[in-house]
């Protein structure tokens, strides 16, 4: 169980379990512009009776990669045809996991990614109500008998991977019509859940594909909707309330409005829970869980969420609008400048709203963590995939927290807006003295700090003073 799950762990019950989550809200592949990020268009047909999706989608706007591109769908899903701008295309297939890997070919060669391909395809899936699956992830496409759940993991759509750059293209645009006569409400991440039986989504944004339909209602708020929630108007509004807080808190500090909904899902496990466990997954701009209701998580009495940590993590997701989203990095420290400034920025948003304590237990948590495990300076870093979850979750942010120490909360806000404003720059060492230097710290002062914290091998040295 990594850092990520720890800390989920942490929000939700001590005694909570956590299924496995592969990734988090923030991809920790390659990420692409805009402009070469795929579209994906067509229809689905879904009977939640018969737990069966029929699709006919078309994949457009593919960037150029060799014979050795792959393409990904769940291995529930059949395969009636695939066709490029040529015609039909035959296909090798094999599995891995949850999903299968298809390589598409043609007169005994294989192809280069075509400008556009079209796949149709039906898969059955069972629906989980009396008797219960061994466990509940992200990459299962899950059906309780009221709603049905599949997220970008399970590729219930036809994926991309880039074999030579390890990177899977799942996040799309999209123009998807969905036919489902059992569904009350539908919703793809990235617009609003719309009524059913029969709707129509589309989104300019490329988005990881989150799919959420079933039996179920929305409830709007100004900063936020909730999916299923079944929460009474004063709950949820008191829930939309602290969300909104720690939007607007992010806005003052940042500099930068915050033009991103929030959707909170709450949805039933397809896993045996007892009372007090809990899991959930993040596919930003969603944060899904199942077990312990949302209303369970505010004070009735002050309105506000029910401990820190909890309130911690709500702030650390919706921190990745702005480190993920507007800022998105493409470096060395790219997993640094994706989570351990989302972290520092959660930490000072509970410290806003909790007091000093909430801070002082956060820096415990971290450095318990941490121990005396040697880490890697981040001076020294050569690959994005170096960082593992204690350097992103634990050191990053306790790093920015020394920093802070040393130099005052306005030049780290400071820093942070500069990297906001330097959204083409790679984020490598070099990038992070730079927006330092332009933060108004002396040189003097960042070369001591630097010596004594950044190229400090021994957490528990480096952050003594913490």
């Amino acid at each position: 169980m990594n850092l990520k799950h720890l800390l989920f762990l942490f929000i939700f019950s001590i005694q909570a379990s956590i299924a496995q989550e592969k990734t988090s809200s923030i991809s920790s592949k390659k990420s692409l512009s805009k402009d070469l990020s795929p579209h994906i268009a067509g229809k689905l047909i879904i009977n939640m009776k018969a737990g069966t999706i029929q699709a006919d989608l078309k994949l457009s706007n593919l960037p150029a990669l060799d014979t050795a591109f792959r393409i990904r769908l769940h291995h529930g899903m059949n395969i009636k045809f695939m066709e490029d701008s040529t015609g039909f295309v035959r296909f090798n297939n094999r599995p891995l996991g949850d999903v299968m890997d298809y390589r598409p070919y043609s007169n005994q060669r294989y192809l280069v990614s075509p400008q556009t391909i079209r796949i149709s395809y039906t898969g059955a899936f069972p629906i989980y109500t009396d008797t219960m699956n061994l466990v509940d992830y992200k990459s299962i496409i899950a059906l309780n008998g009221e709603t049905l759940r599949a997220t970008e993991e399970s590729k219930w759509y036809p994926v991309i991977y880039d074999t030579k750059n390890d990177r899977e293209l799942e996040k799309l645009s999209y123009d998807i019509s969905i036919d489902c006569q059992d569904c009350k409400t539908i919703y793809i991440n990235g617009t609003s859940a719309k009524p059913g039986p029969i709707a129509n989504f589309k989104s300019t944004t490329p988005r990881a594909l989150l799919l959420f339909m079933g039996n179920y209602s929305k409830q709007e708020f100004p900063g936020s909707d909730f999916l299923n929630a079944k929460m009474q108007e004063n709950i949820a509004a008191s829930f939309d309330h602290q969300i909104t807080g720690i939007k607007t808190f992010y806005e003052q500090r940042l500099g930068v409005p915050y033009k991103e909904k929030i959707v909170f899902l709450e949805h039933k496990a397809i896993q045996t829970y007892g009372p007090n466990q809990s899991w959930g997954f993040v596919t930003f701009p969603t944060i899904a869980v199942a077990g312990l209701p949302f209303s369970k998580t505010i004070d009735p009495k002050t309105g506000k969420l029910n401990h820190f940590v909890r309130f911690s993590f709500y702030a650390h997701e919706l921190a990745h609008y702005y480190f993920g989203n507007v800022f998105v990095p493409n470096s060395t420290l790219r997993d640094f400048f994706i989570e351990s400034t989302a972290e520092y920025l959660s930490v000072k948003a509970a410290e806003h709203e909790y007091g000093k304590d909430s801070t002082r237990s956060s820096i415990k948590f971290k450095k318990g963590l941490l121990g005396e495990n040697k880490v890697i300076p981040l001076s020294q870093f050569t690959d994005k995939d170096e960082m593992n979850d204690a350097y992103r979750y634990a050191y990053g942010p306790l790093v920015l927290l020394a920093l802070e120490k040393k130099v005052g909360e306005e030049k780290v806000y400071r820093m942070l807006q500069n990297t906001l404003k330097n959204k083409d720059q790679n984020s490598n060492y070099d990038f992070f003295t730079k927006i330092i230097k332009d933060a108004g710290i002396p040189l003097s002062i960042w070369k001591e700090f630097e010596a004594n914290v950044f190229n400090e091998i021994n957490p528990a040295k480096a952050f003594r003073d913490l």
